[in-house]
């Protein structure tokens, strides 16, 4: 086994480049052959080679840029505003209203981009021009719900974390997708639960003004009608998918291709759009590729190192299972406010699946688990993601919109609990149909 300072070196390297700015792959990748190169020499270069074209030339992940194109595709169309025309005249009269809307549409998004980040920007750039501007919502709660909905979509499949940790620790897609269905519905259920429940008993945080009518049966027929083209993303996926007839890679070609299709019928993508969409699903698939690559790099370099023996002889030696969960959602809760959620899963899942293997933990179960956590972590004040993306295209004050995100975050944390205590809730359906 190589001398172990070696490998401290290259991680306190990889921590310096992380701290100074570099980008998560750069530093990654360059700490993993710093750690190799001592002992591998050139032969380093030939495993990076090695390791790129298995990644790039891989099957499961090939639905990477397929899913993020459907996404980019739904974006640069327009449907976002159609979605949020037809979710708040379907469901106003709820208590909440349109910041109902804001839920309730993310979860649809979330179905149909698979990131958090963007499902918060896209609505968040909506829902506050409407809610807070022009309606004179409450600010704080207007803001928490977009930062908090826009985390399912990393829980609601299809996402492309679950395609990625499905690489990782070679578990089925099918299965991941499947276990993230139900955690997904109790979060988004918890967020609307406590939404309404605050509403009720302050009904001016939604003031309804006076030229604001109740929509007839009829408006909301038509809410349903602008809402149906993600009904049938999602169900051309999922369904084609659960129905035997796709893998999860074709299943994405089918929702690329029934994005472009809906796009076509409503005549709102341009050429300028399509290239639009292109180039920010290249560059995105281009990212999250390297990622990839670099982090196995450095999962090869701890394995060369013994990191994944010793990490599976530390698990066993704290006695208790849950011990160890404590440890590992404290991490990815305290780190999740410094990383980007998909760069902390990649840096993250070496050092942690040894660990959770060797508990006894099912991987489909810590899958979804881990998912909820790097949920959590974009909620974290002071500094979670979403709440900075959310601060970034409103405007608003960054406190303002952590105060917001705190009730959802517990929400969140709660559910993480309730994971624990009834793992059945993502293990339940997986078992059914696969």
């Amino acid at each position: 086994m190589p001398p172990l300072p070696i490998l401290l070196g290259a991680i306190a390297l990889m921590l310096v480049l992380l701290a100074g700015g570099v980008w998560i792959a750069f530093a990654v990748g360059v700490a993993g052959v710093v750690a190799m190169w001592p002992t591998m020499g050139a032969r380093t270069l030939t495993l990076i080679g090695l390791q790129s074209w298995d990644t790039v030339t891989s099957f499961v992940l090939v639905a990477i840029p397929l899913f993020v194109f459907m996404g980019e595709v739904i974006s640069g169309a327009g449907l976002i505003e159609r979605l949020y025309r037809g979710i708040s005249r379907l469901i106003d009269g709820l208590p909440g209203r349109l910041v109902q809307t804001n839920l309730f549409a993310c979860s649809i998004f979330a179905a149909c981009s698979g990131s958090a980040l963007a499902s918060a920007a896209t609505m968040g750039r909506v829902a506050y021009r409407e809610q807070v501007v022009k309606r004179g919502y409450h600010p704080q709660l207007v803001l928490g719900s977009v930062a908090a909905g826009g985390t399912l979509g990393i829980l609601i499949p299809p996402s492309i974390f679950f395609i990625v940790y499905a690489s990782i620790a070679d578990q089925s897609v099918g299965r991941l997708f499947l276990g993230g269905v139900v955690p997904g519905i109790v979060v988004s259920l918890g967020f609307m639960l406590y939404t309404a429940v605050r509403c009720v008993r302050d009904p001016g945080l939604t003031p309804r003004g006076a030229d604001e009518p109740t929509p007839t049966l009829r408006e909301r027929v038509r809410g349903l009608l602008e809402i149906w083209p993600f009904l049938l993303l999602i169900v051309a996926v999922l369904g084609s998918l659960y129905g035997g007839v796709a893998t999860p890679t074709e299943a994405a070609g089918v929702g690329a291709a029934a994005a472009l299709a809906i796009a076509a019928g409503y005549r709102t993508l341009t050429w300028a759009g399509l290239r639009t969409a292109c180039l920010g699903t290249v560059r995105t698939s281009a990212m999250l590729f390297f990622i990839i690559i670099s982090a196995k790099l450095m999962a090869i370099a701890l394995a060369y190192y013994g990191v994944p023996l010793a990490m599976k002889q530390f698990a066993t030696s704290l006695g208790s299972p849950y011990l160890l969960l404590l440890i590992i959602a404290l991490a990815y809760l305290v780190l999740g406010t410094v990383f980007e959620d998909f760069s902390l899963m990649i840096i993250m899942l070496p050092f942690i699946l040894p660990m959770v293997q060797a508990a006894g933990f099912d991987l489909v179960w810590f899958g979804v688990f881990m998912t909820v956590l790097l949920e959590a972590g974009l909620l974290t004040p002071p500094v979670g993601l979403n709440l900075f993306v959310i601060q970034g295209v409103t405007g608003a004050p960054l406190g303002q919109v952590a105060r917001g995100s705190v009730p959802f975050l517990l929400i969140l944390l709660g559910a993480g609990v309730l994971l624990v205590l009834f793992p059945g809730l993502a293990l339940w359906l997986p078992s059914l149909v696969m």
